[in-house]
């Protein structure tokens, strides 16, 4: 090579390398993919490689890598390269391998470790995945279990599942197995198709939130709707579950999708899962129906308190029918926030200023017009409209209240209540405060006295 084709190449060399630096990939290439091409084995090639492992496509690394790694066998950062070209082809094993020898070379090498540590999990997701088809279809798990689906079903209880397991199927089955205390038992309750409904439709999101009360524990879920969130608590390690409502149709085949506020037609109703999965029982009563039959070691309200006309009388039924030692759990939806109506608009990135209805309701109107709506009207029908210390008083008269949390509007409700807008509704209420005006629910825990 004459001098200036060295310098030359040296400078193209330099100016390539930064450009693969700073992630420039069309500059890159235009420098770097000659210099690989006429010398292989120089750093040119590696930096070319780099550049397109990270910015552009790994397949067009395989015509390199092999050459170059003939000459540097150990080269921290190819060996790294050469393993993410092993994944693409589905070769875990000598994947690993160029790991193992990238970080002989450099011990603490990032991405070597961070791919190493993707190949476990891509690992593990094999096995869950396999774990998971020996269980599959229903069928195969209702007679006595296999010693394989026990096996299987052992893997699952030892694979801890990501914090928001409510929004992946794959990840709800890993939860239900998990939080289970008895693997043979789970087994005669678990049904696929039922979790990945519960996680699509949005019914393992509140189970999820509370595992840490109802695992291992028999559940009461009161006003539990078309028992939509049965199987969601199951997945979050309930021992069992019975769902009680006076309004549930046992028989009816439409559900609502908590995640787009809409309702949808399934393939099975509430008798069905409860026919289906022994450890769920799905009640068309009230809390009355249950008092001296039983007790549970849960009792749960989700968005139900706020509907219930004789709240106290309910409650009184509830510390019956809690066992002892054990909680009552609710989320009250409170009636004197922005959307404590109930009614549409849920939120102002829905809110629709040609929609008389949206705008009869929204910023907190609800409070000085319900006097006004006539009494048939759901303000009036479905929603008791207790206020916030009343309902602390109420659960403090029948519990011993462990923890209890105002919840406040997102800050883009909050934003639009205005000192004005706190007048108005005093005009109905004189005596209420800004911040029970605030407030969009309160969570409570409480024991059996």
């Amino acid at each position: 090579m004459l001098v200036s084709e060295n310098t030359n190449f040296a400078t193209d060399f330099e100016a390539g390398k930064q450009a693969a630096l700073d992630g420039d990939i069309d500059k890159a290439r235009e420098l770097l993919r000659p210099l690989a091409e006429q010398h292989p084995h120089h750093s040119a090639t590696f930096f070319l490689c780099q550049v397109e492992a990270t910015k552009g496509s790994i397949v067009n690394c395989e015509k390199y890598h092999l050459t170059f790694l003939s000459k540097h066998p150990r080269h921290a950062g190819m060996r790294t390269i050469s393993a993410l070209i092993n994944i693409a082809r589905g070769d875990l094993d000598q994947a690993e391998k160029d790991l193992n020898i990238a970080l002989a070379t450099k011990p603490h090498h990032t991405r070597a470790l961070r791919t190493l540590e993707q190949i476990k999990v891509m690992r593990l997701e094999a096995e869950i995945r396999q774990a998971i088809a020996i269980l599959e279809p229903r069928q195969t798990t209702r007679a006595t279990p296999q010693p394989q689906k026990i096996e299987a079903a052992m893997r699952l209880k030892k694979v801890p599942p990501i914090n928001d397991w409510d929004k992946h199927a794959m990840q709800a089955k890993i939860a239900f197995f998990h939080n289970c205390q008895d693997v043979r038992r789970a087994l005669s309750n678990f049904d696929a198709e039922f979790i990945e409904s519960a996680v699509e439709l949005g019914y393992c999101t509140w189970p999820r939130k509370i595992e840490s009360y109802v695992r291992g524990r028999r559940v009461l879920d009161v006003g539990c709707g078309f028992g939509g969130y049965a199987v969601g608590y199951l997945c979050a390690g309930a021992q069992s579950y019975t769902g009680a409502d006076p309004a549930m149709s046992l028989d009816t085949k439409r559900m609502r999708n908590k995640r787009v506020r809409k309702w949808v037609n399934m393939p099975w109703s509430a008798r069905d899962i409860m026919t289906e999965i022994p450890d769920i029982e799905l009640f068309q009563g009230s809390t009355r129906d249950l008092v001296g039959s039983r007790t549970f070691d849960v009792i749960c309200l989700h968005n139900v308190t706020e509907h219930l006309l004789e709240i106290e009388s309910v409650f009184h039924d509830i510390s019956a029918l809690l066992a002892k030692g054990g909680k009552v759990i609710f989320l009250h939806h409170n009636f004197y926030g922005w959307s404590g109506h109930h009614m549409p608009p849920h939120h102002p990135s829905i809110m629709d200023e040609n929609n008389p209805e949206h705008m009869k309701f929204c910023d907190w109107k609800h409070i000085n017009i319900v006097n006004q709506l006539p009494r048939d009207h759901y303000l009036h029908t479905n929603l008791n409209r207790i206020r916030i210390e009343e309902l602390h008083e109420l659960t403090q008269k029948f519990f011993r209240i462990e923890a209890w949390e105002n919840r406040n509007s997102p800050a883009v409700v909050l934003e639009r209540l205005t000192s004005q807008i706190v007048e108005r509704v005093r005009v109905a209420l004189p005596n209420i405060s800004k911040s029970e005006l605030e407030a969009n629910a309160v969570f409570c825990v409480a024991s059996k006295k």
